[in-house]
């Protein structure tokens, strides 16, 4: 028997076609709709230093000056407040962290007395929450010695 001629593999062929198409396109039409459903896009938040103990600035800090409460703000784009994200501040030998509360707000206590600086230096902020993109500030807080 000759392939060209014999024309049984070629019977509903057409139809096969059609249906398989029909059913590609409906499992990538569910692909589509799932991937459409999840935040694969992370929001931008911003960390703000909205207060230092004792201190008639938020952007300044004295070294071997004790501990120091240091509160930080964190807020999403359209200025709602960043529930249960992580704040860092650290550098210069020295580290404080925490977790904002309902409000935004965390308070670092950051002890002056375990930084290493001549004339002055920087702590970094760092912020990290769930679905939103890391924040990061080299210079959030400046340190000047005595």
């Amino acid at each position: 028997m000759n392939m060209l001629s014999d024309e049984t593999g070629a019977v509903g062929l057409p139809m096969r076609m059609v249906v398989l198409t029909i059913v590609g396109m409906a499992g990538l039409a569910a692909m589509i709709i799932v991937i459409g459903d999840l935040n694969v896009v992370p929001l931008s938040m911003h960390g703000n230093i909205i207060g230092i103990e004792n201190s008639t600035t938020n952007s300044l800090l004295h070294a071997n000056n004790g501990t120091k409460n240091v509160t930080v703000e964190v807020i999403d784009v359209d200025g709602n407040s960043v529930e249960r994200a992580t704040v860092v501040i650290f550098g210069l030998k020295s580290s404080a962290s925490g977790l904002t509360d309902r409000d935004g707000r965390a308070v670092l206590v950051v002890d002056t007395s375990s930084i290493k600086v001549v004339g002055e230096g920087y702590l970094k902020l760092v912020v990290k929450a769930d679905g939103f993109a890391d924040y990061k500030n080299d210079y959030a807080l400046k340190v000047v010695d005595n």
